[in-house]
C-alpha cells in the first residue's frame, strides 16, 4: 500500500471514530452523582483512545477536535456548551495523553494514573474556570447553592474518579476485541 493510500485510510478511520465519539457524547449519558445531574458520565473517549493506541496520539487528538467541532455545530446549547465543552476537551486531553504514554507499560497503571491526572486537572479547571464562568455568565453561584468546597469534594472529585475508571475499564476489552478482529488492518 502506498504511503498516500495509508494516510488516507488513517484519516478516514479518524473521521469515522470521531463520528462515533460524537454519538457517544450524546448517548448514553448517565448522571452518577446525586444532586449534580449535570455531571453526566459519557464514554465518547473510547474511540479516541482506540485512535491513539492504533495510530498514535495525534490521531486521537484530531478525533477529539473533529468530535468537538461537530458538537459545537450540531448541539450548541449556548453558554452551557461554551463553558462545558472546553472542560470536557481538557479532561479528555489529559486522560488521553497520560493513558497513551503509560499504556505501553501497564494497562492498570495507565488507567489509575490517567484517572488521578484527570481528577486533579478537573478540580483545578473547575476552581479557576468553570465555577467563575458559571457564576458570571449564568448567574449560578455554586458557593451559595451547594457550597464551594462541598461541590469540589463531594461532586467533582468522585465524579472524575468514577469517570476515569469507567473510561479505562470500558476501553480495555474493546481494545482487545479490535486487536483480534483487525490485526495489522486497523
Amino acid at each position: 500500500m502506498t504511503e498516500n493510500r495509508k494516510n488516507l485510510r488513517i484519516l478516514m478511520v479518524t473521521v469515522l471514530f470521531a463520528a462515533v465519539s460524537f454519538i457517544l457524547i450524546i448517548f448514553p449519558t448517565v448522571p452518577i452523582i446525586p444532586g449534580a445531574s449535570f455531571l453526566e458520565l459519557e464514554i465518547s473517549i473510547v474511540p479516541l483512545l482506540l485512535l491513539a493506541h492504533f495510530y498514535g496520539i495525534k490521531y486521537g487528538l484530531l478525533g477529539l477536535l473533529l468530535r468537538s467541532i461537530l458538537y459545537l455545530i450540531l448541539l450548541n446549547k449556548g453558554v452551557i456548551t461554551w463553558i462545558g465543552l472546553p472542560i470536557n476537551i481538557v479532561a479528555v486531553i489529559v486522560f488521553l495523553l497520560v493513558f497513551s504514554v503509560l499504556r505501553k507499560r501497564n494497562i492498570w497503571l495507565a488507567i489509575i494514573l490517567a484517572t488521578i491526572a484527570l481528577t486533579i486537572v478537573a478540580i483545578v479547571v473547575n476552581i479557576f474556570f468553570a465555577i467563575p464562568a458559571y457564576t458570571k455568565f449564568m448567574n449560578f453561584d455554586i458557593d451559595k447553592t451547594i457550597g464551594f468546597w462541598k461541590y469540589i469534594i463531594l461532586m467533582i472529585l468522585p465524579f472524575n474518579l468514577i469517570e476515569g475508571l469507567v473510561w479505562g475499564i470500558v476501553y480495555y476489552p474493546i481494545e482487545k476485541i479490535f486487536a483480534k478482529i483487525f490485526p495489522n488492518r486497523l
